[in-house]
């Protein structure tokens, strides 16, 4: 993923860890390409802080942030970042249940510029409720895996005492998983995915 580049939303249900995954990616980016090489997006207008606490990972890594509010907002921003090797965009956190789900899903298909979704699933969540989230946001547009993800990422592995469920939910749907997070340091709790 850091090889390719591209543009990245990490999406996913509240409180799954999509921020500190969202400055571990960048601090690995900054690391292999440079600064000048990232910029990161919110569209977290909703939670106090949000959009600071991003910011202030991105003055830490020396790495442009921007806020965007909506569909256009996205464009914009995106048209102006395309000589950009990695954009990262932290989505607002909703419940899978939340029917703004299928709107974002809507806005960050709509760019013109291509974004692959990565869904954060946590570790230590019950299967059931695994498999609604994932169902919640596939739903939306296509790819060539049919389900309109990229892949995802797995978090909270520190948390987890049976992972087995997260597992479980991973080979079901044919999710290829890009990394495993396990603690909230930046960069270190952050490891590729690999059997």
């Amino acid at each position: 993923m850091e090889d390719q580049g591209g543009v990245f939303a990490l999406i996913g249900s509240t409180g799954v860890g999509k921020t500190t995954t969202t400055a571990k990616l960048a601090a690995r980016c900054v690391m292999r390409h440079g600064p000048e090489k990232l910029a990161l997006i919110t569209t977290d207008s909703y939670r106090i802080g949000a959009y600071e606490q991003l910011r202030i990972y991105g003055q830490i890594l020396g790495v442009a942030v921007h806020a965007v509010k909506d569909a256009s907002d996205l464009e914009t921003v995106l048209a102006s970042l395309r000589d950009k090797h990695m954009v990262l965009i932290d989505t607002v956190g909703m419940s899978q249940r939340d029917r703004a789900v299928t709107d974002q899903i809507a806005m960050l298909c709509s760019a013109s510029r291509p974004v692959k979704r990565l869904l954060l699933l946590n570790a230590a969540s019950h299967g059931d409720t695994l498999n609604e989230v994932v169902k919640a946001y596939c739903h939306g547009a296509q790819s060539d895996s049919g389900n309109g993800l990229a892949g995802c990422i797995l978090t909270k592995m520190d948390e987890a005492t049976h992972p087995g469920a997260v597992i479980d939910i991973v080979i079901r749907h044919q999710l290829p998983v890009h990394y495993v997070s396990s603690g909230q340091k930046v960069p270190e709790n952050l490891a590729l995915g690999d059997r």
